[in-house]
Order: C-alpha cells, then structure tokens, then sequence
C-alpha cells in the first residue's frame, strides 16, 4: 500500500512538472509568433491549429529536468501562433493571447486525412494534432497540481519560466482553456492518439519538411528512447544535421534548445549545439530586426535548464565557423 502511494505521488509529481513545461512553451511560442507576419511563421508552427502546444506524449510527464528541457523544445518548436490581431507583449505571457483551438470536426477531419491517403505533409500535420490531443488529455489534471503545490516545479524551471515571460502560478483561465482543450480532443479514441508515430513515419518517408526532426524527437522521447532501430536513428540524425546545415529554421530551433543528454540524442555535440544556436539567432534576426535578442533569450531559457560546460577557445571558433556556414547556405537558398 505504501509503495502505491509513493508511485502515486510520484506519478502527481510528473504531470505537475509536464504542466510547467505546458506553460512555458505556450507562452514562448506566443511571445515567439505574437507579432509576425504568416510569411515569417515557421511551418511548423503554421501547421499548428490547435491551441495547445504539440508535445508527444512521451513528453507531457517528465521527471527530469534533461526531460522538461527537452519537452519544452519540442513544445515551443511545435507551439501555435496567436492570432495576428492579437498583442503580445515581450517579458509577459497573456492567456487572452492564446487562441481557441480548432473544432473537433476540423480536428479529427485534418487527422483522418492523414491517416487515410493524404500526402506526407498532411500526415505531418496530423501527426501534430494527436501529439496536441496527447497532451491536452493530461493538461488540466497537471495545471491544478501546480496551482495547488507550487513547489513541485523546480528553481530552474520556474526560472526557465520566469525568464521566457511566463507569469508566477496558474490561473483560473489557463485551466478553464486546458479543460476546452481537453474536451475538444474527446473526438479521438485511445487507438488513434497511439498512431502519431505511424504518420510521423509516413511524413518522414514522404520527405515533408520538419518531419525528420519530428520523428526523431518522438523516438528519442523519454518512454521511447531505446526501442528504436539504432540504424533509423542514425539516419534520422544525418538527415536533422543535413536541414541544419542548410539553414531551416525549424530544425535550428530544437538543436539550439538541445543540451545534455537532448542534444545526445540529436546527435549534436556541444560545440554543433553552441553553432546551431548562434545561427538560429543571426537567421531570426536577419527575418525580422530586433527578433533575435527575444529568441536569443526563450532558447537560452530552456537550454540552461541543464548547465553546461563553457566551451574552450578551440571549441568556439569551430562553432563560429559553424554558425557560419549554415547563416551563409540560408542566404544561398533565399536567394534562390
């Protein structure tokens, strides 16, 4: 009896943790996108109807702070875009700024078309929906926790949180918006929210955009790690450091935010990690002036969740050199 209750504790534990990588990414991805044009929105997050930001299961409990950074990369990765009619000042995260998600009937129509015919940027989509639903299941479960026992998230989470623009607490108002969230994705039984990684295969054979690193991020999930072909895994790494280095600018965001045992399993070493960052920044930067400080800031808010060694001399001017080359190559293809 005493050992359910510990597991059961534990189990609170995680969700509540899961819920505070739930607020900072929502509020990243809004303070990210609350003031950019369509053009300038990655396609990940286009791709993003609904509300809550499109974490894979795997990622809603995590115990670790290794986990919540790497939850909380995927989530603002993948987060949504606030209506561009809405204002979203930098340094504070408004739930008004977060938008009502899709139907349920554009929902389960958008992941049908994914799982039946469709093209492999449809399944990438669709894959993103039911990653979304996964979390929204858990969501208002996790919030109240947290409400209730702010002491369960860590120093450097509520740091993380406080750093990206995140407000202290849970309100009245991000629950009630998980809980319509939560009733939004009742459409979906617990067979379909199972097969986000048969259609992130699908994306990713289909050569979608994104979806190596989508699916690679599924794989090296914390419930998932280790089940996978290590051969896939190697491939999906090559072809993550392949968009990189050519300058997309979805796959820079989640290698920017990777550090410890994340940017292991993205098959980056520290001094790629510290190159990608810089040239995320530039990039951003170079799209909208004045960006880059602000993006600069939310990924160096989750990355440092798990301190790193600073790099030696020698180190820096290879990522400098790095940084470089993929800002050099994201000109050469703009261009074209």
């Amino acid at each position: 009896m005493e050992k359910t209750q510990k597991d059961q504790a534990s189990h609170r534990t995680r969700n509540a943790v899961g819920a505070a990588v739930l607020l900072l990414a929502g509020g990243a991805a809004a303070w990210l996108y609350g003031h950019k044009p369509a053009s300038e929105t990655p396609v990940a997050v286009q791709a993003s109807a609904p509300a809550m930001p499109a974490m894979p299961a795997t990622l809603v409990t995590p115990a670790t702070p290794a986990e919540v950074a790497s939850a909380a990369a995927v989530a603002v990765q993948s987060g949504p875009a606030p209506a561009a009619s809405t204002p979203v000042l930098p340094g504070r995260t408004n739930v008004a700024a977060l938008p009502e998600g899709e139907s349920p009937t554009e929902s389960l129509r958008k992941v049908q078309l994914g799982l039946n015919g469709g093209t492999a940027e449809d399944a990438l989509k669709a894959a993103k929906t039911l990653q979304q639903c996964a979390t929204a299941a858990k969501a208002p479960e996790a919030l109240f926790a947290v409400r209730d026992q702010p002491d369960l998230l860590s120093a450097n989470v509520k740091k993380a949180i406080k750093d990206m623009g995140g407000e202290e607490g849970v309100s009245n108002e991000q629950i009630a918006h998980a809980q319509r969230e939560q009733r939004r994705c009742q459409v979906f039984d617990a067979a379909t929210l199972a097969s986000s990684d048969e259609l992130l295969q699908k994306a990713y054979d289909g050569k979608a955009a994104g979806a190596a690193m989508a699916y690679l991020q599924a794989l090296q999930a914390p419930d998932a790690k280790g089940k996978a072909d290590p051969a896939l895994i190697a491939k999906l790494q090559a072809d993550v450091r392949q968009a990189a280095q050519a300058g997309d600018p979805d796959t820079l965001t989640a290698l920017a935010m990777a550090s410890g045992d994340a940017a292991l399993g993205m098959g980056i070493t520290p001094t790629q990690r510290n190159g990608y960052r810089n040239a995320y920044v530039q990039i951003q930067e170079e799209r909208m002036p004045g960006m880059g400080k602000t993006m600069g800031k939310i990924v160096d808010a989750i990355s440092q969740m798990i301190p790193s060694a600073p790099l030696t001399a020698t180190q820096q001017r290879e990522a400098d050199a790095l940084t470089k080359q993929v800002v050099d190559a994201w000109r050469r293809g703009r261009k074209s």
